[in-house]
């Protein structure tokens, strides 16, 4: 934000972000002693047991029943956050109460401890969500008669959400005979990082540069007919970028990039999210396509379709905010 600039002045340009890839730290940084060959230690010994520890995980679960798997994931979840992320389970119980003010202490202590089981079992269920997306009777198809239809031959722009399991969310619509491509935040942790791009390629997902590199390619699948998934509840740094939960407007979210996008191109608009509904069985839903009233000049509605992406997406999160991804980061304005 500029400074003296309030959130709500002026709030038309997007912050840009440019992705650059860590590097190793070389054997010099050892040689030289200090906070350098601290950074060196810290890369190529402790963070790489650290990671050989994940991936080996990775693989054991792939032995194991997908419930199972999923089972253990929540209950190290459920028991691992109140004992070591207190400050994070402190900040969920706060933002609950941002979005749902009206919850009892029941719902939220419920919802803390949902927040933590989901997180457990997503981490886990990296190991089988093939075997999970692939059981028919694992996911409730709500809202999605006529999806595949609707978006053949045509660009579509598919808002995802962070409930549920969103790795499962895009092999829903792969499973439904649609191309579907994204763009991501990688994971800070290097073997979550390679896990998830295994994941992904495997599973046909298309993945595009991060950061703001995404831009250019992500418009050329458009107007060659394609289809993106991009996730518009977001958090980033630590801090919630959407939706909004009573903050002032702003356009540092996915929102203006959707909204953008499908004015250039035309591109239907369609949200779509899962729910799990109790260990590996989960609801895909299908929400009716988000019309953009016409506009006189380009650009002029923009704050007024921020706002109508956000009056979508806002009221899924609050009616889920215990299966949430994003419910420990600080809802605070930008």
């Amino acid at each position: 934000m500029e400074p003296g600039r309030t959130p709500d002045e002026n709030p038309t340009k997007r912050k840009a972000w440019l992705y650059r890839e860590p590097g190793a730290p070389p054997l010099a940084d050892f040689l030289a002693g200090g906070e350098a060959r601290r950074r060196f230690i810290d890369f190529w010994l402790r963070d790489n047991l650290g990671n050989a520890g994940e991936i080996l995980m990775f693989f054991a679960f792939k032995l194991l029943p997908a419930a199972l798997v999923s089972d253990i994931g929540g209950f190290l979840g459920r028991f691992a956050m109140p004992r070591w992320h207190k400050k994070a389970l402190s900040r969920v119980r706060s933002n609950l109460r941002t979005i749902r003010p009206d919850a009892s202490d029941a719902d939220i202590d419920r919802w803390a401890e949902e927040f933590a089981d989901s997180q457990g079992r997503q981490r886990a269920e990296y190991s089988v969500l093939r075997r999970i997306a692939a059981g028919g009777s694992n996911i409730r198809h709500v809202g999605t008669e006529d999806l595949a239809a609707q978006c053949s031959g045509r660009p579509v722009i598919f808002i995802g959400f962070h409930t549920g399991n969103l790795e499962l969310l895009w092999q829903c619509l792969i499973g439904m005979g649609l191309d579907v491509t994204t763009n991501y935040d990688p994971p800070k942790r290097r073997s979550h990082q390679w896990i998830t791009n295994r994941v992904r390629r495997r599973g046909g997902l298309g993945l595009l540069p991060p950061g703001i590199s995404y831009v250019r390619p992500a418009l050329r699948i458009l107007e060659a007919g394609g289809k993106l998934i991009i996730y518009c509840d977001e958090g980033f740094g630590g801090k919630l970028r959407a939706p909004f939960f009573g903050r002032p407007m702003h356009l540092h979210s996915n929102y203006a990039v959707v909204a953008r996008m499908a004015r250039k191109t035309g591109a239907l608009i369609r949200p779509v999210y899962l729910t799990r509904e109790g260990g590996i069985r989960f609801a895909f839903h299908a929400l009716p396509p988000v019309e953009l009233p016409p506009e006189e000049i380009r650009g002029s509605r923009l704050a007024e379709d921020v706002m109508l992406l956000n009056s979508v997406v806002e009221p899924v999160i609050a009616a889920n905010p215990g299966q949430w991804f994003f419910l420990d980061n600080r809802i605070v304005p930008l």
